[in-house]
């Protein structure tokens, strides 16, 4: 397998969600109930900033050696819980 040079991560993050409130009108307790959906993304960190940060999980190599990337995601910095590195 060909190295790529970037880091594998474990991206915990919050997302927006609408689980247990499902109707057009919901109870005052299933809205009390309502929380973030927790997510986790693995991959390979392709860019970090004070915005955001950038992975992808699948790569292929074309002819040229040039990369494609598959699985790509891009998540707010004010939305993430931990990054932690992996070994590759």
């Amino acid at each position: 397998m060909k190295h790529i040079n970037y880091d594998k991560v474990i991206v915990e993050w919050l997302d927006i969600s609408s689980d247990g409130c499902d109707e057009a009108w919901n109870t005052e307790e299933q809205l009390k109930d309502l929380v973030p959906a927790l997510c986790t993304t693995i991959g390979y960190l392709y860019e970090d900033n004070k915005d955001w940060i950038k992975t992808f999980a699948t790569y292929s190599f074309n002819s040229d050696q040039t990369l494609d990337f598959g699985d790509c995601v891009c998540i707010p910095k004010g939305v993430v819980r931990s990054i932690r590195k992996l070994e590759n």
